[in-house]
């Protein structure tokens, strides 16, 4: 599947509403997996009809006066609250958030994704603070064009996201990794594409979803890091 911004000029007819049941469980056996990739991930398997992509993305972000860095790791809420474009994050309680993704297009459908994830902080072997974040849920909330006869519910769309954050090892900052995985059916027309097509339009998604998730993540980090220390200083 590849995604781009909706900025395309198409319509929907079809849409998922959200409801109570809209997101759905999604277990975290394949974090480690997604931790451990760098840049984006592409697997077709034209057997079973489903494609996989994500992209997983380094973040390491300097901080002035980075002597408190452990202490604003170990205030979940915050650093929960600064790694999102804050217009697009909720919190939702008991150190549970809900991400949204700007409108994305894969081929024929559009998708404007609500990721629900578990943030909290653990300790190393060595004591110190690592933020942890675990999608627990999703809508994937999709429209699929006019002239598509296919049920949101064929997609068979999944979602996980997940990253860990710790303080650098120079001692001048934070580092870590934030990555996602999405996969889904191949219905008809999509499953006509070469794969070489289907391959360059997930690299254009992961892309996009990957500058977004490093630019707000170094912005919200910064500003969110200073008020703390300005207010913890003293």
């Amino acid at each position: 599947m590849a995604f781009v911004p909706s900025a395309l000029g198409f319509t929907s007819t079809t849409t998922r509403s959200i409801s109570s049941t809209a997101l759905e469980a999604f277990g975290s056996k394949n974090r480690e997996k997604i931790l451990s990739r760098s840049g984006s991930h592409f697997q077709l398997n034209r057997f079973s009809g489903r494609v996989e992509f994500g992209s997983t993305a380094n973040l390491v972000t300097s901080l002035p006066n980075a002597d408190m860095v452990s202490d604003w790791l170990s205030d979940e809420k915050r650093v929960a609250m600064s790694i999102w474009d804050e217009k697009l994050i909720t919190d939702l309680g008991d150190n549970k958030y809900r991400m949204e993704l700007m409108t994305l297009q894969f081929v024929t459908i559009q998708l404007a994704p609500k990721v629900d994830n578990r943030m909290w902080t653990e300790r190393d072997a060595n004591g110190n603070p690592v933020f942890k974040l675990q999608s627990e849920g999703f809508d994937p909330n999709i429209q699929v064009l006019p002239g598509m006869n296919v049920p949101a519910s064929q997609l068979g769309i999944d979602i996980e996201v997940v990253g860990e954050l710790k303080p650098s090892r120079n001692g001048q900052g934070v580092e870590g990794k934030i990555g996602f995985q999405s996969s889904g059916n191949l219905v008809f027309g999509m499953n006509l594409l070469p794969e070489p097509a289907l391959k360059t339009a997930s690299n254009v998604i992961c892309k996009t979803i990957s500058d977004f998730a490093i630019a707000s993540f170094q912005k919200g980090c910064r500003q969110n890091y200073q008020d703390f220390r300005a207010q913890n200083a003293n």
